[in-house]
């Protein structure tokens, strides 16, 4: 059994309530702020940034969501508000 690096993102992923699946969290977060970094969401989410910023990338691999390069920062959009 493989011991995991940072057991925090791993509580961080259990304490969340059960009624809400993270995916509706961001997309819910999104559709209110469109444009957030995965700092931004890290902290209205209450998660791990690096936890949240795989999280993301498979969202994004599977089209649920978006993101845009804007200077330094990644940001994501629900699909089709990127061009509102």
């Amino acid at each position: 059994m493989q011991k995991h690096k940072n057991p925090k993102s791993i509580y961080l992923m259990v304490k969340m309530p059960r009624n809400h699946s993270l995916a509706e969290k961001i997309v819910g977060l999104l559709k209110e702020e469109p444009g957030q970094s995965v700092k931004e969401m890290a902290n209205h989410l209450d998660v791990n940034r690096t936890f949240l910023s795989g999280y993301l990338k498979a969202q994004e691999d599977q089209g649920h969501i978006r993101s845009k390069k804007i200077g330094p920062a990644k940001v994501y959009f629900n699909i089709g508000e990127m061009n509102r």
